[in-house]
């Protein structure tokens, strides 16, 4: 019972110590770099969304004190909600593969975004909040998914022999026993389709940081993708046109003036 009270108040002693040296590193930041309103900034960010992975960057300029105007570059990949990875038993060494899968998908967006201040943070550092809304340009990239598929023959002497051929997934023809595992991303690069559309996007941004030159922050909302004439990623959604997703992303960048 003794060395755990020892042992609270030395925790206690560490963290009264920690406020101290807080509070002079506090009374520190407040220096003439924070008191300057700057009219520039770049972002660069990385994207994770309810169905992918993506990177992103922003780059524009203050036009109030409470709005910002940005031009945004964003990258990202895109699975269907249906899509499952499955492993052939019957064959050792055989790859994973997604059933009834026609296509990678990849979206790359250009638009305008605008940032509106709801609220300050404190000259001490904090987070500051920020809505954020966009809108632009998405262009979807389909790249054909390959397969590796099997193929029997019945041998002279009686027993059964079998190729492997590299396949686009027919629904029509390919039992999920008959597929080997899934061929080279590279495979089919060449065959890759553009599909282009518009996009909405809206989200909070939260921005933590002591020093008003760097910006580090976390935002959070949701993005819709529509194509006008549909893409294909699996082969029980043909032509789907609206691709909505819940995304997160982690930035930093830094602030400037240009005069």
């Amino acid at each position: 019972m003794k060395r755990i009270v020892q042992i609270f108040v030395v925790f206690m002693l560490m963290m009264s110590s920690n406020e101290v040296f807080g509070q002079f590193d506090t009374e520190g930041i407040d220096t003439l770099e924070n008191q300057i309103l700057y009219n520039r900034q770049w972002t660069f960010g990385v994207v994770a969304h309810s169905l992918g992975l993506g990177i992103q960057y922003r780059t524009g300029k203050r036009i109030s004190y409470f709005k910002t105007r940005m031009w945004e570059f964003e990258f990202v990949s895109m699975r269907s909600y249906k899509q499952v990875k499955i492993i052939n038993p019957y064959f050792a060494n055989s790859r994973r593969y997604i059933y009834g899968k026609l296509n990678e998908a990849f979206f790359l967006r250009g638009g305008m975004v605008w940032k509106k201040l709801l609220n300050r943070k404190p000259y001490w550092g904090g987070v500051e909040l920020r809505l954020t809304y966009a809108g632009g340009v998405s262009l979807g990239f389909a790249k054909p998914y390959y397969l590796y598929v099997l193929y029997f023959y019945e041998s002279p002497n009686g027993g059964y022999s079998y190729e492997i051929r590299t396949e686009r997934f027919d629904p029509s023809q390919q039992a999920w026993d008959d597929i080997y595992g899934r061929a080279p991303f590279t495979k089919g690069m060449g065959e890759t389709t553009i599909h282009p559309g518009v996009y909405g996007k809206i989200g909070l941004n939260f921005e933590f940081g002591k020093r008003n030159t760097k910006i580090t922050a976390l935002e959070v909302g949701a993005v819709l993708d529509v194509l006008p004439f549909g893409m294909t990623i699996m082969s029980s959604s043909e032509n789907q046109m609206f691709f909505p997703t819940a995304y997160l992303t982690f930035t930093f960048g830094k602030r400037f003036n240009r005069y």
